[in-house]
């Protein structure tokens, strides 16, 4: 009886002790716990961190992508063909147009005149006389306007050669009619040699003359 007395006493005095260890164990639980709890967050959010650096790091910069248009040739339009020249002959008539001298003294200018009629359903003018050599002398009224119907004279001359000289001659001359229309006249002769120097008066023809004249 005695040892189940001291026993029991013995638990009751031992009581607080083990109430505190439980209230110790029951406040160390839930401290340990909160700091699991933290502890993981904290990792997590390490990990978090880690991961976005790894993804920052490894991601590859955007590049973009390039393309080069190459320029493409320049279409030249050609330009329209050009106006076939206009018919000399169905805008003028001319006279005279393939002139023959025939003969004539070598050494001695000749002339003769050149007749251009305007046929054309406008004013035309006589643009140019261009002769073919030195030796043709052309006398006309530059830029001269002359309307439907009317006549506008060119004379032409030739210095005839070198004197003392007969020889054939050929020689051309261009007309240029409204800026741009052409017409080539042509002109020919021959030259013949002309004495430099008269024969000599006959004297004795005059000395008898007198006599004559004494007799009757």
């Amino acid at each position: 009886m005695k040892k189940v007395l001291f026993i029991a006493s013995a638990f009751l005095s031992m009581s607080p002790v083990f109430s505190q260890t439980e209230k110790k164990a029951t406040e160390t639980v839930p401290v340990k716990t909160e700091k699991k709890a933290a502890a993981k967050k904290e990792v997590k959010a390490t990990s978090a961190k880690a991961v976005k650096a790894e993804a920052t790091t490894v991601k590859a910069p955007e590049t973009k992508e390039t393309t080069t248009t190459l320029a493409q040739p320049q279409q030249v339009t050609p330009p329209p063909p050009a106006a076939p020249p206009a018919d000399v002959n169905k805008l003028f008539e001319f006279k005279n147009e393939a002139f023959d001298f025939g003969k004539i003294p070598a050494g001695k200018p000749a002339k003769y005149d050149l007749f251009i009629k305007n046929i054309s359903k406008e004013t035309a003018e006589l643009t140019l006389v261009q002769p073919g050599c030195g030796c043709t002398t052309p006398e006309y009224e530059a830029k001269k306007k002359f309307a439907l119907g009317e006549t506008v004279k060119v004379t032409l001359g030739y210095n005839g050669g070198a004197p003392g000289n007969g020889s054939p001659f050929s020689k051309s001359v261009t007309v240029t009619l409204n800026g741009n229309v052409t017409k080539v006249v042509t002109f020919k002769g021959e030259t013949y040699a002309v004495p430099t120097e008269s024969a000599p008066a006959n004297g004795s023809i005059d000395k008898l003359k007198p006599a004559e004249e004494t007799k009757h």
